[in-house]
């Protein structure tokens, strides 16, 4: 019988996928497939309602249809409204908050959705829940001149706090980031989670201050700074105040900064604990 020996010329550069490669080398490769992450999802959105009447006029309709339903219904019917503009106001709730929806419940499904891919090729599975939020958030250009339509429209004139905007933005991706790399894990472990999603984002929708002013229906000081610990209402409330002025406290911008730099570092550590059992 011939006796098997072990090969010696194995190139030194190859690793086993539970590796203990640090987090540097991880991040520089994600960076080096970085195309994957942007290429495929953006690719996807374009072909998105590809097969209905009005095709990519979809991706302006929905937010659009969205903030009617709700200006119609938390506005002239039920007058919840209280300030000047409500339209503005339910604007910028709605459409911020969409997309972290969005983005969350895309990342709940994409490492179940690659399983094949995951299994056939190597490479960071970090990309997959990095491509959720930039899938999604391509598809959400046409929400942002959505946004800055109904600004103008509502008589919300450009000041210098619009220039702080694309701060609040991008505060708002990275902070989605870290909660898609957590859902990511979460959702392949727990393949109900894409079910549960809808429910809880229903309650955060109305804990966000997407419909009314928190400052005008809740008077105690204590109560008002717990919801500085919803990044959501971070969010969106700083969102607001650079495009529309309103009131801005202390805690919102503390919280909104502390959860954009921890939580995508959370997550991707989250993530990548458990990225030996993807696909396997």
């Amino acid at each position: 019988m011939t006796s098997i020996t072990p090969v010696d010329n194995v190139p030194n550069n190859l690793f086993p996928l539970a590796d203990s490669r640090s987090l540097r080398n991880y991040i520089s490769e994600l960076w080096e497939r970085r195309e994957f992450a942007f290429v495929v999802p953006i690719f996807d959105a374009r072909i998105q309602n590809m097969d209905s009447v009005l095709g990519q006029i979809w991706h302006l309709l929905n937010p659009l249809l969205m903030v009617g339903i709700y200006y119609v219904i938390f506005g002239p019917l039920l007058d919840i409204q209280r300030g000047e503009n409500y339209l503005g106001f339910l604007v910028v709730g709605v459409l911020l908050f969409q997309l972290t929806q969005r983005i969350v419940q895309e990342a709940a499904l994409v490492v179940r959705r690659n399983e094949a891919l995951i299994r056939s090729v190597q490479f960071p599975r970090g990309l997959l829940p990095i491509s959720a939020v930039t899938g999604q958030t391509f598809a959400f250009l046409p929400a942002i001149a959505v946004l800055f339509s109904f600004m103008l429209i509502t008589q919300e004139w450009p000041t210098a706090k619009w220039l702080l905007f694309p701060l609040v933005f991008i505060a708002q991706l990275l902070i989605s980031g870290g909660l898609a790399f957590a859902v990511a894990r979460i959702g392949f472990a727990f393949a109900d989670l894409s079910q549960i999603l809808p429910h809880a984002f229903r309650m955060l929708f109305y804990l966000s201050g997407i419909l009314f002013s928190i400052d005008d229906f809740v008077h105690n000081p204590t109560v008002r700074s717990l919801f500085a610990l919803n990044p959501l209402y971070d969010i969106i409330t700083a969102a607001r105040w650079t495009l529309m002025g309103t009131p801005l406290h202390s805690s919102v911008v503390v919280g909104l900064i502390a959860w954009a730099i921890v939580l995508p570092v959370v997550g991707l550590l989250f993530f990548r604990s458990g990225e030996a059992r993807y696909g396997s």
